[in-house]
């Protein structure tokens, strides 16, 4: 390369990494970014010392309240998982760059009063939250009174964004199937018992497909060990009369483990069970692993 060219290449270099420093550090006005207090904000709420924070957007309200160690959601028992991915989002947080200053961009960015998702804590903190930007993990938040909007990179966004029904505890039963004996089941009119006899399983008291039944037997001990919710009956909703399918589990001394009564809904099975006041949702296939076809129907 001659000497020329190459002087003509660092001319370029130069003008190319000054460019880049302007746009950078300015906005093409040239005036300096403004601070919307918004990252300071965030860095005044500890997570793990929170202990009520509040959701509000046009078509919910959240109420999130820690008591002891435990935290509820609307009155509700919470889902622990949940509320510690939002707690780590909130320290996590990282507030970025000036996305608008205008406020004719508020609606579109989904951060106007009437389109966000306000987050009020006890913290003493107030934060709009908007959309999903194009980037992973991103979204839009502003301040109350300030028309600053930013990009905030992190879970926060998503984890704010959550329904009651994310938030909510959804285990219906955990059991120790190791201590089950007995399984009764109904379907269809027809009870079926199940019993364990050491490491064999006997159906009615006779003998049945030894792969049919393990695969059955496999199936209602997965469901007792972790049984959740795909949705919750609204309380004002009551489980019809003379389910049309349950399931009762045993222990060698017939004291019952767990108990569950299903009705069919529209695209769900409508469950519950002794071991909560809550009635659940759950799917199809759930309701047939818990209460198989009768032998000899399948």
């Amino acid at each position: 390369m001659s000497r020329k060219t190459l002087r003509a290449s660092l001319y370029f270099l130069g003008a190319v990494t000054a460019l880049y420093l302007l746009v950078t550090l300015s906005r093409s006005d040239g005036e300096e970014i403004p601070e919307s207090g918004l990252a300071a904000a965030l860095a005044a709420i500890d997570g793990q010392r929170l202990t009520r924070v509040q959701f509000t957007s046009p078509r919910d309200e959240i109420l999130l309240v820690k008591e002891g160690d435990a935290w509820t959601a609307n009155g509700y028992p919470a889902d622990t998982t949940t509320i510690h991915r939002f707690l780590r989002a909130i320290d996590s947080a990282e507030v970025q760059e000036v996305a608008a200053t205008n406020p004719a961009n508020h609606e579109s960015m989904g951060v106007s009063a009437d389109s966000a998702r306000e987050m009020v804590t006890d913290a003493g903190v107030t934060i709009l939250f908007g959309k999903h930007t194009r980037r992973s993990r991103t979204g839009y938040a502003r301040l109350p009174g300030s028309d600053t909007v930013h990009v905030v990179h992190g879970d926060l966004r998503y984890t704010v964004g959550r329904n009651l029904f994310d938030f909510r505890n959804k285990v219906m039963l955990r059991t120790d199937t190791s201590a089950v004996a007995t399984l009764r089941t109904t379907r269809d009119g027809v009870t079926t018992v199940y019993e364990r006899s050491g490491a064999t399983w006997t159906v009615d008291g006779g003998e049945a497909d030894p792969g049919t039944v393990r695969s059955e037997i496999r199936n209602i001990l997965r469901s007792l060990d972790d049984l959740r919710a795909s949705g919750f009956q609204p309380e004002d909703v009551e489980i019809p009369d003379g389910p049309e399918r349950s399931l009762v589990a045993l222990d060698a001394d017939g004291n019952e483990l767990a108990s569950v009564v299903m009705v069919e809904g529209k695209g769900n099975w409508v469950t519950r069970s002794p071991s909560t006041p809550y009635i659940f949702h759950i799917p199809r296939f759930r309701a047939d692993w818990l209460a198989p076809e009768p032998p000899g129907e399948s």
